[in-house]
């Protein structure tokens, strides 16, 4: 009986597989910053510093002053009940030859004029636009700074002087975007279909007061997408918006929109489950298929070109990352911090930057004793996990990787050794 347990136990760990026969070359600037300047490994330039975002104390008290009139206890739990229904949300596009004929004097509207359709998460009352403002606010926020401080430390020249936020919501694209490049902006563009939310948003802008003046200067709210097809915005952002949609023509003529206006960067988020992933894996597939990638190319969050590997493992798990922020308000079972999980792309126009082609972590890394073990999207299109120790890839190198998070880069090359037996372990662990 122990014979056949022992012999188990060593078929089970002969599955696990970890690549160390891997060369890497840490990236020279980052090599430099560590040796002659005194940088810490675990600050090195493959790190998104961004953990536990909170929303800053002029968006907090303006929100305090928005609800005042309104039961808090109620907003919380029915923003903890609005937040259920979104993360667990699933796209059903109605592409069907019954329903293609049904709307003709919408299907002769051009894309730009169309407003967008109906949804069970229509924010029709300033009191469902108040449950968004409570229940989602702080998660939106978090994702979207993150993302901003991954842009601003691989682009530090990046100087926008537009911005284009499509599904705007409450305004946290305007809140985020302004954290970072407040005196170089001279317009910002909200666009939400429900005017109760862009009269919400511009409230907290007043602090509550809507005698005051606003904290962001020039902001401008519509109800659809600018008719004039040449007004370009240097940062184009939709996040948690493109379920709207009701059918993937739809979608498309909106990606199409979106992505055609944009000059410097286009940033699209979705909920991090399989449905915003393969939702966003849709839209890359019709991006790579329709565009030109030489002017504008897939800056995060894949390190290459090809199709996802997630798609091609095909075992259900999506390609997201997680974004942890401090609740505004705490939830109903007094828990102060949470968590959130997201999927996003970010196009930009331009050349690629020295950190296009770094692996980037897509799940926690593994720290163990004398070694560590990441696993990451490499260049050429694979998951790869990859064990580093000191002793074989040295000092630096493995207290860099022993440092990085899930979502961060590593700053170095790496070039694999053993390619013929990685593909035949490729099962993730």
């Amino acid at each position: 009986m122990a014979t056949k347990g022992l012999q188990l136990c060593s078929a089970t760990f002969g599955k696990l597989h970890y690549t160390t026969k891997v060369k890497c070359e840490l990236d020279l600037a980052t090599e430099k910053e560590i040796t002659e300047h005194g940088l810490k490994p675990r600050k090195h330039r493959g790190r998104i510093k961004c953990n536990n975002t909170a929303i800053v104390p002029e968006i907090h008290d303006a929100i305090i002053k928005c609800v005042k009139d309104y039961p808090m206890k109620s907003l919380i739990a029915d923003g903890q009940r609005l937040n259920n229904c979104v993360r667990s949300r699933n796209w059903y596009p109605v592409d069907t030859p019954s329903n293609r004929g049904t709307n003709r004097t919408s299907d002769r509207m051009p894309s730009s004029a169309r407003r967008q359709s109906s949804t069970v998460f229509d924010m029709h009352d300033e009191y469902s636009c108040l449950t968004q403002l409570i229940g989602r606010a702080d998660a939106e926020y978090a994702v979207l700074k993150r993302i901003f401080t991954e842009i601003n430390q691989r682009d530090p020249e990046l100087k926008p002087r537009s911005f284009l936020d499509f599904g705007a919501g409450v305004g946290t694209g305007t809140w985020a975007v302004t954290d970072f490049w407040r005196e170089h902006l001279f317009e910002i563009l909200s666009v939400d279909k429900s005017r109760h939310m862009n009269d919400l948003a511009e409230l907290v802008l007043r602090q509550g007061d809507p005698n005051k003046a606003t904290m962001v200067r020039n902001v401008f709210y519509r109800q659809f997408l600018p008719a004039n097809p040449e007004r370009k915005y240097d940062i184009v952002l939709s996040s948690f918006s493109l379920f709207d949609q009701t059918s993937r023509r739809r979608l498309y003529e909106l990606v199409d929109q979106l992505y055609n206006t944009f000059d410097k960067y286009l940033i699209l988020v979705e909920q991090g489950s399989n449905a915003g992933f393969q939702l966003l894996e849709g839209i890359r597939n019709h991006i790579r298929r329709n565009y030109d990638t030489n002017d504008k190319h897939l800056f995060a969050p894949c390190p290459h070109t090809m199709s996802c590997p997630r798609i091609m493992k095909d075992d259900g798990t999506p390609c997201n990352f997680e974004a942890t922020y401090t609740r505004s308000f705490p939830s109903s079972d007094g828990h102060q911090y949470g968590s959130i999980l997201y999927s996003y792309l970010v196009y930009r126009k331009g050349a690629p930057d020295s950190a296009h082609e770094f692996p980037r972590l897509v799940r926690p890394t593994a720290v163990r004793s004398k070694h560590c073990v990441c696993h990451v999207c490499s260049a050429d299109g694979k998951l790869r996990d990859v064990a580093f120790t000191t002793a074989k890839h040295g000092q630096i190198v493995h207290r860099c990787a022993k440092a990085s998070r899930w979502g961060d880069l590593l700053p170095m090359h790496i070039q694999w050794l053993n390619d013929s037996e990685d593909e035949k372990s490729s099962e993730e662990t």
